[in-house]
């Protein structure tokens, strides 16, 4: 089960990014498929969509597991609790598919002091053989370089997504992920939907969330989560 990652950088709140960013890409014949969501879309609104297109399952918890450079720590809220649980990076958790989830990175030994709240909706999920599915978690790895960029006031967006294996690129995987960077002209998400299935959106920027965006409120309290124990 090999996943890849589509990466972007969207710049700061008031810049761009340069046109360095770009690389080559695969090509693909006929017309991209028409794809309403991009990466400018609010966060939670893809979610929501796939809640609509029937691909949310209330009671099934994807794994996922965070990797963040040289260790750090991983902290997730307890929707019904308010308690918050601390774990070690790589941290594995489950999430439902459409709702939109915040948690807290902190203690990264090359970025001392530094907290960061990057967020995550899921738009689909991996089907795993039965009884095996805390063995096959979608992997998200923030590196060192997406949080230099957050620090800096840029917005990493990436697109986790399963690729399709008849448009593998073909050569060796020298990582475990595979991850490419997109022009900022064009659609994440639709790049993702011409490479494979889009399984998660991950953001991460320098902006600290307020207490009703990491506590809810009762209107909007925190999305059910499932903690590894």
């Amino acid at each position: 089960m090999k996943t890849t990652i589509l990466l972007v950088l969207l710049g700061a709140c008031y810049i761009l990014t340069s046109a360095s960013l770009v690389e080559a890409q695969p090509q693909f014949s006929g017309q991209p498929p028409y794809q309403p969501l991009n990466q400018a879309t609010p966060p939670g609104v893809a979610g929501q969509w796939a809640g609509a297109l029937g691909r949310a399952d209330m009671i099934y918890y994807q794994p996922v597991l965070i990797k963040l450079p040289g260790g750090g720590k991983v902290t997730v809220t307890h929707h019904l609790t308010g308690q918050k649980h601390e774990m070690k990076a790589p941290a594995q958790a489950g999430f439902l598919v459409g709702p939109l989830y915040r948690f807290r990175i902190s203690n990264i030994p090359e970025f001392p002091g530094v907290e960061l709240y990057p967020s995550i909706e899921l738009i689909d999920r991996l089907h795993p053989p039965a009884g095996l599915k805390q063995k096959y978690p979608v992997p998200i790895e923030i590196t060192e370089a997406d949080i230099a960029a957050a620090m800096n006031d840029l917005l990493v967006t990436k697109v986790i997504y399963l690729e399709q294996p008849d448009l593998a690129i073909p050569r060796a995987q020298q990582a475990s992920i595979h991850e490419e960077r997109i022009p900022q002209s064009k659609n994440l998400i639709t790049e993702a939907d011409l490479r494979g299935r889009p399984v998660v959106i991950l953001r991460l920027g320098g902006r600290i969330p307020s207490p009703v965006e990491l506590l809810g409120n009762p209107l909007n309290p925190p999305a059910p989560i499932e903690i590894n124990r």
